[in-house]
């Protein structure tokens, strides 16, 4: 029971930060992009970067800094995942 409100208070966390919303929500659709759909992994890395173009302005701030904001939180959210996936590929062997 531990473990759940663990959770429950990480996802609390996640709803009242825009920034952490934006980075998880681009995360998880990235995630959900690349390994449980055929969409064409090539224009992932170009959906995502919209998506945080519309989160950043939607979440963040309604301006140009906000999409700029979502465009590289997009950046990262792709490097993120590919470093992450690398990894543990690495240490798998």
């Amino acid at each position: 029971m531990n473990e759940l409100n663990s959770v429950i208070e990480v996802l609390k966390v996640f709803l009242i930060n825009p920034w952490l919303l934006s980075f998880g929500g681009l995360w998880v659709i990235g995630y959900m992009l690349k390994e449980h759909t055929s969409f064409n992994n090539k224009l992932i890395p170009w959906v995502i970067l919209v998506l945080g173009l519309g989160l950043g302005q939607a979440l963040i701030e309604k301006s140009l800094a906000g999409a700029i904001i979502g465009l590289l939180m997009g950046y990262i959210v792709i490097g993120f995942y590919e470093h992450i996936k690398n990894s543990i590929e690495f240490f798998k062997g």
